[in-house]
């Protein structure tokens, strides 16, 4: 080739843009390089964290055990400082969960407590000036399963009692006494909270309805449709919170002959104290019946 003819060779409008696309393609390829340099080292970067083992989850509430627990390694990207390291799994052992936590789930710092939850803590919450009162009652005459703690009452008494009646006499028949049995009605407690119920082996209804919430939604369901729950809810006492001198009203009226109790559901009306538990179990438990229906 002549020196010449070289010289004579012109760049077509072509070139500017294939080395604009070649600088293009080594920019693209050197970043996709870095990025995944970068996620190489990031997955090679990893935490080990506390999860939840348990097919079940955590109930509510529940001591939570090592076996319940497991290692779990997770990227450093998606750590965040409120998780639980498994390096501390010896401070997550014996602390109790504050609600259900699900399968699979990571532990964090706000699910626990260190204290142990209490039963019937309403008795702590209560005023000294008050007693508690246990008195049996007709389930089905009371409401059913409507009733539940911290619905308001009232209690009626039904008694016999004898009136003496006294009948003027004449110059020949002299005067006499004669005695007469009525019925009366009087209210021996009048608005009234119920606390708690007890069912047939004395167990606290309102405990039952707690454990239902520790399950996880379909343990839950699965459990409320069971005769055995059935039972554990149909009450047979109620617990109720009254003062010293309702107890001894009560007491007399116990004692009295052929004496009847009359029990009656008062209104919700203004009453803050439903139970938000019972009352989402009540909701619950009224879906799935109508599904089966």
């Amino acid at each position: 080739m002549k020196i010449n003819s070289v010289k004579n060779i012109k760049p077509g409008s072509q070139l500017p843009k294939k080395i604009f696309a070649i600088l293009l393609s080594i920019s693209v390829v050197a970043g996709a390089y870095y990025i995944l340099n970068n996620a190489g080292k990031d997955a090679r970067n990893t935490i080990d964290i506390v999860r939840v083992k348990s097919r079940d989850g955590i109930p509510a509430k529940s001591l939570i055990t090592k076996d319940m627990l497991e290692k779990y390694s997770i990227i450093k990207k998606e750590y965040t400082s409120d998780m639980l390291t498994y390096d501390k799994i010896d401070k997550v052992i014996n602390k109790y969960s504050l609600y259900y936590i699900r399968n699979k789930s990571f532990l964090y710092e706000d699910q626990l407590t260190d204290e142990k939850p209490l039963k019937n803590e309403w008795l702590y919450e209560m005023d000294k000036d008050k007693e508690v009162l246990t008195m049996p009652y007709d389930y089905i005459k009371c409401g059913g399963d409507i009733l539940v703690p911290g619905d308001l009452v009232r209690v009626r008494v039904a008694y016999a009692t004898t009136q003496t009646q006294t009948v003027a006499g004449t110059a020949l028949n002299p005067g006499y006494e004669s005695e007469k049995t009525v019925r009366k009605t009087d209210v021996v407690l009048d608005s009234i909270k119920v606390r708690d119920q007890l069912n047939s082996s004395g167990h606290s209804v309102y405990e039952v309805y707690k454990e239902v919430m520790k399950l996880s939604p379909e343990q839950r369901q699965e459990a409320m449709k069971s005769r055995d729950f059935m039972e554990k809810i149909t009450a047979k006492a109620l617990v109720l919170e009254v003062t010293s001198d309702q107890v001894k009203k009560y007491a007399h009226y116990s004692g009295v002959k052929d004496a009847t109790f009359l029990i009656t559901l008062l209104s919700r009306k203004d009453n803050k104290n439903i139970l938000d538990e019972t009352t989402a179990i009540t909701k619950e438990m009224q879906s799935w019946m109508m599904e089966e229906n």
